[in-house]
């Protein structure tokens, strides 16, 4: 019992952190939807590296879970009460987990669509540019000898 009472505080320091990180990442995916909305290249580019590594702390604290579960010989908990009686803050954090859940779930879909919308523009855009570069590019046999020259160097 004694394990377990020493364990407690550091599990549900995990929890804590586990449920931070989706925040932060909910956080940082709301804002890069409006990014991706303004076409903001920079703000784009800051919030892909800002989940990148949000996903990487991620990704270690999993690991981290699940070497500590593997010393314990305990199966990895995977949110549920382990057969003991859910309380009120354990139901608590399974519903915002639920709910960061979703939120992100449904962010990724906003995000998936945008950069859709984004690769068809460009894609109108190269398409238009192709169609016009016969109309800006100089015929060769128009160019003076001296300008053919220059550009033969």
């Amino acid at each position: 019992m004694d394990d377990i009472d020493t364990s407690l505080p550091q599990l549900s320091q995990r929890i804590e952190q586990r449920l931070a990180l989706l925040r932060s990442l909910a956080e940082s995916l709301e804002s890069s939807t409006w990014a991706l909305a303004r076409n903001d290249a920079e703000a784009i580019a800051r919030g892909a590296a800002h989940q990148a590594e949000l996903c990487r702390q991620w990704s270690c604290l999993e690991d981290e879970l699940r070497e500590e579960a593997e010393r314990r010989g305990a199966p990895p908990s995977a949110g549920t009460s382990g057969g003991f009686p859910q309380s009120e803050p354990s139901a608590r954090l399974q519903a915002e987990w639920g709910a960061l859940g979703a939120r992100i779930r449904y962010l990724t879909r906003v995000h998936w669509s945008l950069l859709r919308h984004l690769q068809r523009s460009l894609a109108i855009l190269n398409r238009v540019v192709d169609s016009c570069a016969s109309t800006y590019t100089p015929d060769p046999g128009l160019l003076r000898p001296e300008v053919r020259l220059r550009a033969g160097e």
